[in-house]
């Protein structure tokens, strides 16, 4: 049984009577607007994507997932926009009833938050921008910073 089976369609909500006793373990492409992060200003272009390991014991559902998603940022040295890709490993831990449907989409959503830089930098030599004329000093040097760069 695959994962989007599992959850009838949508990876976040795992319907713990459809595990089976052996977990399950899967690979899924899951759509960003699942996780409404426009409130977060968190831009996800594309589709991004979790390995999921699953099992169940007793009243206790285990997710361990690992994500990985592809992200729209801003350098907050040169302003330009630039894309990168963050990673998160997590395990999630539920207390269920065979019944149960767990939804999983705050706590991966959490994950990307988390794992989003607190500083995005374009590339690690970014060289800014000129604080007199605000020109983009990856361009190229200016008037106000002949041949070097601001970090």
């Amino acid at each position: 049984m695959s994962l989007q089976e599992l959850t009838k369609g949508t990876v976040m909500k795992i319907h713990v009577n459809r595990v089976p006793d052996e977990g399950l373990k899967d690979h899924a492409v899951c759509d960003p607007t699942e996780l409404d992060m426009e409130r977060w200003d968190i831009r996800l272009p594309q589709p991004f994507e979790v390995d999921a390991f699953i099992t169940k014991a007793d009243a206790e559902l285990v997710v361990d997932v690992d994500i990985r998603c592809p992200l729209r940022m801003t350098c907050s040295r040169c302003l330009e926009e630039f894309g990168q890709v963050v990673t998160a490993d997590a395990l999630f831990s539920y207390q269920v009833k065979p019944t149960d449907v767990v939804d999983i989409t705050d706590d991966v959503r959490q994950e990307i938050i988390l794992a989003y830089p607190m500083i995005p930098v374009c590339r690690a030599d970014c060289k800014g921008l000129c604080s007199a004329c605000g020109q983009n000093l990856n361009l190229g040097p200016c008037p106000h910073h002949p041949g070097r760069g601001e970090p």
